[in-house]
């Protein structure tokens, strides 16, 4: 549900999943580049190293593809 966002347990999740290898897959601030709306339950599995990456550049994940892309 939408409000899962606001819980104690989905700020956590949000604010440390990149630690254990996850990202909000559609965070809020990135609806206009992924096409989709906020989903504060959907977290994708992207390996440690890339969320820590993805975390630190404040990228969503087609963002970081087309980062990763661009330093081919």
């Amino acid at each position: 549900i939408q409000e899962f966002g606001d819980t104690e347990a989905g700020k956590w999740l949000e604010a440390n999943c990149y630690k254990f290898g996850f990202i909000l897959r559609f965070p809020e601030d990135k609806e206009d580049v992924t096409q989709i709306i906020y989903e504060p339950w959907h977290f994708r599995y992207v390996d440690v190293e890339h969320a820590k990456k993805i975390n630190e550049l404040g990228y969503c994940l087609e963002e970081y593809i087309d980062y990763l892309e661009a330093k081919k």
